[in-house]
């Protein structure tokens, strides 16, 4: 964890002089668990939840028309399923980096929209399963620990108030992509809604 909040400073002492915007941000993640056992098969027990997004990022200008961020984010990755009526669920909580860069496009003059490739490095800080009535901890569970990559893309849609403030609203789809005999993958769909500060 000291290691991602040490990367982040990092990131943002190289970029805090070409820095253009502020965006703080809030939404949902729907978070799909793609569990695949070691016979190579995907029960389909499992199924979709919501959970939180958090997010602050510092969105830097690298050409007239394509741009960059980098930030931190708090995510809620959760599910829930059952198997012979006992129904079970999941609560992930993960803290990490995240960016993007792609092309940012003028529809109008105060509106635009970005398109932008995705990846963030997030580790779980807090996990917990619910069996009928009981929980167990997911810390220790090599599924859930350790860091985990996430690749994906992000839409982006802002509409300007005033010249030092944005409004924006996004949609993020993640996948990250673990191979092997027994895997779990997380593939969230996040929907945010924000605000950019900044020139």
């Amino acid at each position: 964890m000291k290691k991602i909040i040490l990367l982040f400073w990092v990131l943002f002492a190289n970029t805090a002089i070409i820095a253009q915007e502020w965006k703080l941000e809030i939404g949902s993640n729907l978070t799909r668990y793609v569990f695949t056992n070691s016979s190579g098969n995907n029960p389909e027990y499992l199924k979709s939840s919501a959970g939180y997004h958090l997010g602050i990022s510092k969105e830097n200008k690298l050409s007239r028309y394509v741009f960059y961020d980098v930030g931190i984010v708090l995510n809620q990755y959760n599910a829930v399923g059952d198997v012979q009526n006992i129904p079970f669920s999941y609560q992930t909580n993960f803290l990490g980096l995240s960016g993007g860069v792609g092309p940012k496009i003028s529809i109008s003059r105060n509106l635009s929209i970005a398109a932008k490739a995705s990846a963030s490095l997030q580790t779980m800080y807090n996990g917990t399963q619910l069996v009928r009535n009981n929980y167990f901890d997911l810390s220790s569970d090599s599924q859930f620990t350790g860091a985990k990559v996430f690749v994906g893309y992000t839409i982006e849609l802002s509409q300007k108030v005033n010249k030092q403030m944005a409004l924006f609203t996004s949609f993020q789809h993640f996948d990250t992509n673990s191979f092997g005999k027994s895997t779990l993958n997380f593939i969230p769909s996040t929907i945010s809604f924000g605000i950019k500060i900044g020139q």
